[in-house]
C-alpha cells in the first residue's frame, strides 16, 4: 500500500512539474540551417581609446565586421569571447564568454586594491566595439598586454 501511494505521489508531482513549465518561442520562423562566421581580433595595448564621459569612464576599440548585417541584427546572433590566460606559470588558457566580469587587483601606494572589471562588446551592422570598464566608475588602468577576442556571427539561411 505504501509503495502504491509513493508511486502515485511521484506521478502526481511529475505531472504537476511538467504542466507548470511553459516554453515560449521568440520567433515562430524555423530555418533549415545557418551560416556561421568566426573572426578573431588581437587588440594591442596602444589601440585602446579612453571615453571619459563624466559618469563611468571606459576603454574601447572599434573593429570592422562585414558579416554583421541588418539581417543578422533582425534574425541572427552575434556571440563574443575573450581569450584568457588564467595561469601563466602552467600556460593554462580558455575562451570566456562576454561579458566577462572578474576582480582585477592592482597595486597602489597604500597596498593592493581589488576592483570588479567588466569586459564586454557591443555591435551594430558592420562594426563591433570591445569595452573595458571598472565597476567602481574609476578610469580603467592601461591594458598591459595584447588581448584576443573572437566574434561568432550566426546568419539564418
Amino acid at each position: 500500500m505504501k509503495k502504491n501511494f509513493l508511486l502515485l505521489s511521484m506521478l502526481v508531482s511529475l505531472l504537476a512539474l511538467n504542466t507548470s513549465c511553459h516554453k515560449e518561442y521568440v520567433t515562430e520562423e524555423y530555418y533549415q540551417g545557418a551560416q556561421v562566421y568566426t573572426l578573431e581580433y588581437t587588440i594591442q595595448p596602444n589601440e585602446w581609446q579612453l571615453d571619459d564621459n563624466g559618469e563611468r569612464p571606459y576603454l574601447y576599440v572599434i573593429v570592422d565586421n562585414r558579416d554583421i548585417t541588418d539581417a543578422v541584427m533582425k534574425n541572427g546572433a552575434v556571440l563574443g569571447y575573450m581569450w584568457n590566460t588564467y595561469n601563466q606559470e602552467e600556460n593554462l588558457s580558455s575562451w570566456n564568454t562576454l561579458p566577462y566580469v572578474y576582480p582585477y587587483v592592482y597595486q597602489t601606494d597604500e597596498g593592493s586594491t581589488a576592483v570588479g572589471e567588466n569586459i564586454r562588446f557591443e555591435y551594430e551592422p558592420g562594426t563591433v566595439t570591445f569595452v573595458i570598464e571598472d565597476l567602481d566608475a574609476v578610469t580603467p588602468g592601461p591594458v598591459p598586454d595584447p588581448m584576443t577576442f573572437k566574434i561568432v556571427v550566426v546568419k539564418n539561411m
